[in-house]
């Protein structure tokens, strides 16, 4: 059962941490590379909370951008062939990433070595 909240808290902070960006960026310059640079949170979401979270995130935060960011919005359809290659892409190496990061085992002591106490 925590496993799956875990996964749900990973799922649901890549879809609202999408929707915030697709709003605050829309209509800017750096709207079509939004979901490019997106990547740094599904890799976030994938070392913390599991490769499920980074992968249903992925997919999660791709629908969001499609619908609310690029036109024509309200549509899971993307016009702009720039920015659906770029929201391809993104899908593509977020869960590539999201494999490859929640495949190794969490340990919330980073950085401390074994036998070692913190000072």
């Amino acid at each position: 059962m925590k496993k799956w909240r875990e996964h749900t808290s990973g799922t649901v902070t890549c879809i609202v941490a999408a929707g915030v960006l697709a709003f605050a960026f829309h209509g800017s310059k750096v709207e079509q590379f939004l979901p490019l640079l997106f990547i740094a949170v599904i890799c976030f979401v994938a070392d913390h909370f599991g490769s499920v979270a980074g992968i249903l995130g992925t997919l999660g935060a791709a629908s969001m951008f499609a619908v609310f960011l690029f036109p024509p919005t309200l549509s899971l359809r993307v016009s702009d062939s720039v920015q659906r290659n770029n929201l391809l892409w993104m899908v593509v190496i977020g869960i590539i990433i999201s494999e490859l990061l929640g495949a190794q085992p969490h340990n919330p002591q980073r950085g401390h070595r074994k036998g070692i106490s913190a000072r």
